[in-house]
């Protein structure tokens, strides 16, 4: 709120020191004896001088990135085992990871980056492919087709005349 107040008094400064002044009037007597007038002589004040002081300004200390992680999952329930670790010291990256694959093997892989011979990699396959034999294929029978026939029931009633029908 304090500098909003100091800009309002600033452009408050600067306009009325650079408003112009008006001056008198000059007649001139001109060689036919009339007086001639001009327009009022327009003049501005001087113009303010403003300076600002500005805090010192620090130089940047330019710091090369550096970092460094490692970590790993062995989740022997879901068979997610892998790890990566990696560092990076300025434009230079190196680091590498490893998984266990679906077929058994672990595959590593070393890599390296950096300006002058770009993304390197090393690729290492090891351990022997396991592949699970194939289940059994089970024979499906169709089982027969059953169909059912409905006989109509015979009525038949008795009295004491005879047997009805």
């Amino acid at each position: 709120m304090a500098c909003v107040k100091i800009a309002v008094i600033v452009a408050l400064a600067v306009t009325t020191l650079a408003s112009p002044v008006y001056e008198s009037q000059s007649y001139i007597q001109s060689s036919s004896g009339h007086a001639i007038s001009h327009a009022p002589i327009l003049t501005y004040a001087q113009e303010p001088v403003i300076t600002y002081a500005h805090a010192p300004i620090e130089a940047e200390h330019y710091a090369p990135p550096q970092y460094e992680f490692k970590y790993g999952v062995n989740d022997e329930h879901t068979h997610d085992i892998k790890e990566q670790a990696e560092r990076r010291i300025g434009d230079k990256v190196e680091g590498y990871y490893k998984l266990l694959e679906a077929d058994g093997t672990t595959r590593t892989v070393h890599y390296a980056a950096d300006k002058h011979t770009g993304f390197n990699a090393q690729v290492v396959k090891s351990g022997h492919a396991a592949h699970p034999p194939p289940a059994p294929i089970q024979k499906v029978v169709a089982a027969p087709i059953l169909t059912y026939t409905h006989s109509t029931p015979t009525l038949s009633y008795s009295s004491g005349l005879g047997a009805y029908h």
